[in-house]
């Protein structure tokens, strides 16, 4: 009887396995052929998951930011208060650093090809990027109760500061510590603008 082959799932598994080589190498020296081979698959099997390396890679971004995000959503349920909650988002980034790290790098490395061919964002990335930053915003409005729009794009733009930050500076970010000032920012940003929690969950104040 042949095997059932569970194909989304077999996709998934191909796309976290090619972390480490994009870790490694970046996107632009590897060729379609050597991440067949680091996977231990024909070229031809890739090919079928995966028309081109673009597609490939703006699929393992996306698999890889979903994964984050459904991670770090299940940690914040554990906080009691907005505080334990913006605590838990930076301590993750915090005990997560390396790989975020590596992340970002790997990102950098893509857009510095697509400049290098004269594309300013491939049209794949920029769904996948647009899908995620559409996530990041519902589990900040769902988890953290924000009602404003500018106010979750400036808690995001923050980590994303943070995470550029430890590419460059002589001194490693201190996630931690960087959490409990934003945290007295937004409370007192809280006090004089209640509105900008959810009516439903000012209680996490």
């Amino acid at each position: 009887m042949p095997k059932i082959v569970d194909h989304d799932q077999y996709r998934k598994e191909l796309l976290n396995q090619c972390f480490d080589l994009f870790a490694e190498k970046g996107y632009a020296s590897v060729t379609m052929r050597q991440i067949a081979s680091w996977l231990d698959v024909s070229t031809g099997t890739l090919y079928h998951y995966f028309p081109n390396k673009e597609m490939l890679f703006a699929q393992f971004v996306d698999e890889l930011s979903q994964r984050d995000i459904l991670q770090a959503k299940t940690e914040m349920t554990a906080g009691q208060t907005l505080s334990d909650r913006i605590r838990i988002v930076f301590d993750y980034f915090e005990r997560n650093r390396d790989y975020f790290f590596k992340q970002t790098l790997i990102c950098v490395d893509f857009h510095q090809q697509m400049h290098r061919e004269g594309i300013e964002i491939s049209d794949p990335m920029k769904q996948v990027g647009e899908r995620i930053e559409q996530s990041v915003e519902e589990l900040l409005i769902e988890l953290l109760g924000f009602d404003e729009p500018e106010l979750v794009s400036f808690l995001m733009t923050f980590i994303d500061g943070l995470m550029m930050s430890d590419m460059y500076v002589t001194r490693r970010v201190d996630f931690q510590k960087q959490g409990e000032l934003i945290i007295k920012m937004i409370n007192a940003y809280v006090e004089k603008h209640p509105n900008s929690i959810a009516p439903d969950l000012k209680s996490l104040t």
